[in-house]
């Protein structure tokens, strides 16, 4: 891949890094567990109802709040790539980068199930605004991951083995 994106743009293998758009993308696909996490620092000595109105806000149900973990599952996988990206990478990790567009894709098509399968299960009786709102997001993130150069580039873009990793195989 020639290099056309300026030098702080590339790991130390010289492959193409995350730019800030995509950490972006994956800590919005991870706020389930960013929720979850601030619910339990919230609660450390505060009453219960105050500290499940957050989660409440976003998730009205606990199925939904369930399904949204399941959604995530693409996105760790994707993480998973990330932090095992090297030169000799299995060809499972080489794989999961290579398709790390999709699994973002799938994320965020995963992410609008979310939002409507409580209301057409009728555990829910409307969508709120929040629902709305993450309906918006995961459709600009869709239109986003299809339309930019660099989210292609970078997961053409593997740390290649050099000559001596591949004698000493």
């Amino acid at each position: 891949m020639s290099r056309v994106y300026p030098f702080t743009a590339y790991d130390k293998y010289m492959s193409l890094k995350l730019d800030s758009n995509m950490w972006f993308i994956i800590v919005y696909f991870l706020r389930p567990f960013l929720l979850e996490v601030s619910t339990i620092q919230m609660g450390r000595g505060a009453k219960s109802d105050s500290v499940s109105g957050l989660k409440n806000l976003v998730y009205p149900n606990d199925f939904g709040f369930f399904l949204a973990f399941v959604a995530t599952i693409p996105v760790l996988l994707l993480v998973f790539a990330y932090a095992k990206r090297k030169p000799d990478a299995s060809e499972f990790v080489q794989s999961l980068w290579r398709n790390g567009k999709k699994l973002l894709v799938a994320a965020a098509v995963l992410n609008i199930i979310v939002i409507f399968i409580p209301f057409l299960a009728n555990i829910t009786h409307s969508i709120n605004i929040y629902g709305w709102g993450q309906l918006a997001a995961a459709v600009a993130i869709i239109i986003y991951l299809y339309s930019s150069k660099r989210v292609t580039d970078t997961f053409a873009d593997f740390p290649e083995e050099t000559e001596t990793e591949q004698t000493k195989k």
